[in-house]
């Protein structure tokens, strides 16, 4: 099972052919996989690079994202920890969840660049989506229409060295694995490896996403493009692992920046009209964007996770 890599140089300078045979292949790939890989995109190779020069953080074991797939409900102990650190920020002119910046003197630029990119990022989640309704012969403002990326967020990920060993004992993972919440998400990976996909031939069984360049991004399907197509498009079940060819104790450290493209917060996330016309049953409830993020949220920050044991376990 091999993840599919789309020259999206259409995007930009392509006629209708040239687009029809890369939203077809985007569906394609979104559909058979949850995700794809594409080239040539829209958002500019220095603006990522400068973005990876940003820092700003959660705390190391805060998101513990065993939570989401991986509990059985056998095991009720908050122990289970991710090995990283985060920055999140979200629209500019969010004015319900308005982003904190440091001051321009501790970080020059910082604001300006983290703007850009989630600017330039939103631009190009809006396009994908318009060309997947196209796809699948809705009208193409189908998905847009209720997302204005007003609850976007971008994410950019810091995993510390961290001693092999205690990556393979069993309880703290780099990120488990886990579908994203959102419609999709784009995942700028860089050197390190560790980001993987489960292989739907052989559920539970995961594959290295390979890194070719700087200039590729991943576009991955969220649970709620799942939740409005009624399981039409799967989300792509990830993880980040430690890299597998690992020589010496220490796993070294790793960066990817994720721009979750999410619905308007107060629009539903469950299937849409669209999905039922044949009378299909839905398989989801109706729940808004907001309300779905918060369940989800819950599950993966527990409140009673004993902080000090992640940051030493960690």
């Amino acid at each position: 099972m091999t993840i599919p890599v789309i020259d999206a140089a259409a995007l930009t300078g392509g006629d209708e052919q040239q687009l029809a045979v890369f939203r077809a292949k985007l569906l394609d790939g979104l559909k058979t996989y949850g995700f794809v890989k594409l080239i040539n995109h829209t958002v500019p190779v220095p603006l990522v690079a400068e973005t990876f020069d940003q820092r700003g953080w959660c705390t190391p074991g805060e998101e513990k994202t065993w939570y989401l797939e991986s509990n059985t409900g056998a095991i009720k102990e908050p122990k289970f920890s991710d090995s990283k650190e985060s920055f999140d920020c979200g629209h500019p002119n969010d004015k319900l969840f308005p982003n904190k910046w440091p001051s321009a003197e501790a970080l020059p630029g910082y604001q300006d660049t983290m703007e850009r990119f989630f600017m330039s990022c939103g631009d190009l989640t809006l396009v994908l989506l318009t060309l997947i309704a196209e796809e699948m012969q809705y009208n193409r403002d189908l998905f847009t229409s209720r997302c204005t990326n007003e609850a976007s967020t971008i994410r950019i990920n810091h995993f510390p060295v961290v001693d092999k060993a205690v990556l393979d004992r069993g309880d703290v993972s780099r990120i488990w694995p886990h579908n994203d919440f959102g419609i999709i998400s784009l995942v700028f990976p860089d050197v390190t490896p560790g980001l993987e996909y489960e292989d739907r031939a052989n559920p539970g069984t995961f594959i290295p996403m390979p890194y070719e360049s700087d200039q590729e991004v991943v576009v991955i399907v969220g649970e709620t493009l799942q939740r409005w197509t009624n399981g039409g498009i799967r989300a792509g079940l990830h993880r980040v692992n430690r890299p597998l060819d690992v020589q010496g104790d220490l796993v070294p450290e790793r960066w990817s920046l994720v721009y979750f493209n999410k619905a308007d917060r107060h629009a539903s996330v469950g299937p849409l009209d669209e999905m039922l016309a044949n009378g299909a049953k839905p398989v989801y409830e109706h729940l808004t964007a907001l309300e779905y993020q918060g369940l989800r949220n819950a599950t993966h920050y527990p409140k009673e996770a004993a902080l000090e044991q992640v940051i030493a376990t960690a």
